[in-house]
């Protein structure tokens, strides 16, 4: 079993937890939502976003939940890694949560590699029972610091 397909099985069995920490559920989500980019997984993907998605990338290029799926599987972009540099989840409300922090990631765009450090908010909440990710923004890191 590849190494995304456990982390999706993870994912599944640590948000059917009872009373688990939320915080921990979200980071997990967003570990399956990384693991299914890179796997260019449809299915696993579409379980990790809300249906009313807003997602904005570091050049500033803001896709729906739909434009996004069809980009980054089978599309333009192919995310080959996306590697955490500093994460830290906070409850916003009881079914919301923010996820700040920095990543590494090496994406090949319309047929060029590119690699990037980059800062991001996100935002996550209860839908249907899970944890999907909602709203997405990033911008580049400044060279001297990839963290915020």
């Amino acid at each position: 079993m590849s190494w995304a397909k456990r982390l999706i099985c993870l994912f599944i069995a640590v948000s059917g937890a009872a009373g688990a920490d939320p915080m921990q559920e979200v980071l997990a989500v967003d570990d399956a939502r990384t693991a299914a980019l890179i796997a260019a997984d449809r299915p696993a993907l579409d379980r990790t976003l809300a249906r009313e998605l807003r997602y904005v990338h570091s050049n500033g290029l803001t896709q729906d939940r739909a434009t996004y799926l069809d980009a980054t599987i089978g599309g333009t972009m192919q995310y080959r890694v996306i590697r955490p540099l500093q994460r830290q989840a906070r409850p916003i409300a009881e079914t919301v949560v923010l996820l700040t922090g920095s990543n590494h990631v090496e994406v090949v765009l319309n047929g060029r590699p590119l690699q990037a450090e980059v800062l991001y908010t996100a935002v996550y909440l209860q839908e249907d029972g899970a944890w999907k990710m909602t709203a997405w923004q990033s911008t580049p890191a400044p060279a001297e610091s990839p963290t915020p």
